[in-house]
């Protein structure tokens, strides 16, 4: 029978556990508890006393049992402290070899909550360091072990040629992972020899290397430039390596878009081979070449927005590979900077060069457009005076478009927010506004703008139903016809017995949520089909544009409000878009953000006027998201005011 494992609170097996360990103390008396005779009991004894500490498990063990929990958990303690004052003098590391697999990491918390490493030798300790099935990380989680053999772990971390990939856990690796002690003793000299050896190292892994290049500059572990230079070159080489092998594979990828003059159809996507091709109907774009209908196609024709005007060239968790997730997912300082958010920007700035280009030959200046939007349409159509924007001219060069167009859209949402401030646009108070506008500071004009999950509520539920990974979809006589368990609920009749007990366990999770429930002829069925529709468009969206949701939709969205599982915020961009934004001109939130904006106000910018070309379509590009947002806000304040 496999011993009782606690992993977490939350974890789904923990109500096996604890029947599990109600059957433990129904079939001993206290003063019947078995000796320990070996250290696998005396850690399951150990996880065991982890469930009593857990209050809701303490009463539901409590309520099964007729001990008195606290008498159980005071034998099971004196039965390790038993054991370990019989066998702590006598080389307790030894025991390591005969520990579980899954009880591994227990082990160094009984040497850390026991004080056990007080009474391992040094010259011991040091000659498990080297053992070969063992790694050193393992130990880092518990302080007071660090502390006591700290200048050992020191030396040892400092011939480790991997040292690094610790220093990074330490100070990279967001707070959902279990925290990294590292020896007081090392010094910052010596965090950067660990680096270097790292960087020059044979087999250094390349997520590595640019996590290092893009470290920020705000963590309590300071990487040079210079490191950082070394970080980067060595990467390139490594990459170039993979590339050039003789075992690797060259794909080519990549993303096209063509107008043709004889398509029927508006637009039409499709995928020729790895090539992702946009094709779109040149007389639709000759036949409607009137403002409206040629900004209305960044919704409609080039995808760049969703039915409820979110942006869709933002990166998502759930286009994220697996592969890409293992890799990037406790990494907050870097923006998801995907292949799948790559390809959709591929796709977007080539969408945006190529339209331009179509216009100018039939005399349509895309800077004209963005003027006439701000000059002419918000006057005409919301009565907004007075908001200036000026683009850059044809006579420009590149380079100059780009420093001119800068300021012009930070100088576009500072007018937009004192529309909202003010009900005008004061361009005197504009004018001695010198402060820097952060997009998370980008005001809407409507209240309950978007909804989010309230974190941690509908966590679970929503892998369970939604996830490709969480392993309760899969029946063998349907093989992997389906993506999801909510897929599989709406297209198939099925029932309890039709799984696996793990899967089993699962699904019930949710039936005792209420999420699902069992009908009379014994189907599984979703218990309110509104709510699961509002909590796969979040899995998949991340938020919901409340205004644009059906009314039946925001009724139910109104209580899962009242009920704290979701939450409202009143700001132009959504928090994926904030970071779009962020992403592609500062260095506020990631560091490796391409930080255009600054590139470009400190003079850091490239000298290459092919980037620059580039760069002024991206800027373009981003005027274009910033119209269609403040658009969107303008029009649903003025149908709910109708």
């Amino acid at each position: 029978m496999e011993r009782i494992k606690f992993y977490s609170e939350y974890d789904m097996e923990s109500g096996i556990n604890i029947n599990k360990i109600i059957d433990f103390i129904n079939n001993y008396q206290n003063k019947d508890i078995p000796e320990l005779d070996n250290i696998n009991g005396v850690l399951e004894y150990f996880n065991m006393i982890k469930f009593f500490e857990v209050e809701k498990f303490n009463r539901i063990i409590e309520t099964n049992t007729k001990e008195r929990i606290n008498e159980v958990k005071n034998t099971l303690n004196k039965k390790i402290g038993k054991f370990i004052g019989a066998h702590k003098s006598n080389g307790f590391l030894h025991f390591y070899a005969e520990v579980d697999i899954n009880y591994k990491k227990d082990f160094w918390e009984l040497v850390d909550k026991y004080s056990i490493y007080m009474n391992i030798d040094s010259a011991e300790f040091k000659h498990f360091l080297n053992n070969s099935d063992f790694h050193y990380s393992a130990i880092l989680q518990f302080k007071k072990t660090v502390n006591y053999f700290d200048e050992i772990l020191r030396e040892h971390i400092l011939q480790d040629n991997k040292g690094a990939e610790q220093l990074l856990r330490k100070y990279i690796y967001n707070e959902n992972e279990k925290e990294v002690f590292l020896p007081h003793s090392l010094t910052e000299e010596d965090k950067e020899k660990i680096l270097i050896n790292y960087i020059e190292s044979e087999l250094p892994e390349t997520n590595y290397l640019e996590m290092i290049v893009n470290f920020p500059s705000n963590s309590q572990l300071k990487i040079r430039d210079r490191i950082k230079l070394l970080a980067k070159r060595r990467y390139s080489e490594e990459i170039e390596k993979i590339l050039s092998g003789s075992n690797s594979i060259k794909y080519k990828t990549g993303v096209s878009v063509k107008y043709p003059a004889d398509q029927k159809e508006s637009v039409i996507y499709k995928e020729n081979g790895r090539v992702f091709e946009c094709s779109v109907s040149r007389k639709w774009i000759v036949n409607n070449l009137d403002y409206n209908t040629l900004w209305n196609n960044f919704i409609h024709i080039f995808d760049f927005f969703d039915d409820q005007m979110r942006l869709n060239l933002v990166s998502k968790p759930n286009e994220i590979g697996v592969f890409e997730r293992i890799i990037t997912s406790n990494f907050d300082h870097l923006y998801k900077d995907t292949s799948a958010f790559k390809r959709k920007d591929m796709m977007s700035t080539l969408q945006t060069n190529s339209y331009m280009h179509l216009l100018s030959s039939y005399q349509i200046r895309f800077e004209d457009m963005i003027e006439w939007f701000f000059n002419k349409y918000l006057l005409e159509e919301f009565g907004i005076n007075n908001y200036i924007v000026k683009m850059p001219t044809n006579a420009s060069s590149d380079f100059e478009k780009c420093r001119a167009i800068l300021p012009e859209i930070e100088s576009i949402l500072k007018q937009f927010n004192l529309y909202l401030e003010d009900g005008e646009i004061d361009q005197e108070l504009l004018q001695i506004s010198s402060s820097h506008l952060f997009f998370k500071d980008c005001k809407s004009s409507v209240q309950k703008k978007y909804v989010y999950p309230v974190e941690g509520k509908i966590d679970q539920a929503s892998f369970l139903l939604f996830s490709d990974q969480s392993g309760i979809f899969y029946l063998p006589n349907l093989g992997e016809k389906y993506k999801n368990f909510y897929h599989l609920l709406r297209s198939e009749k099925i029932k309890l017995n039709d799984f696996k007990e793990f899967q089993i366990k699962r699904i019930e999770w949710l039936i005792e949520n209420e999420f699902l429930y069992i009908d009379k002829n014994g189907f599984i069925k979703i218990l309110n089909h509104t709510r699961i529709i509002l909590f796969c468009d979040l899995y998949y969206n991340e938020v919901i544009s409340y205004w644009n949701c059906h009314p039946v939709l925001r009724k139910e969205i109104d209580i899962l409000i009242d009920e704290k599982i979701l939450e409202i915020d009143n700001s132009l961009f959504t928090k994926g878009e904030q970071d779009y934004l962020d992403y592609h001109l500062n260095k506020t939130k990631f560091s490796n953000s391409l930080d255009l904006r600054n590139s470009y106000l400190h003079g850091t910018q490239t000298t290459d006027d092919e980037l620059h070309k580039m760069n002024y379509l991206l800027f373009l590009k981003l005027i274009v998201i910033i119209i269609v947002k403040i658009n969107d806000d303008l029009c649903i304040k003025a149908i709910r005011e109708s």
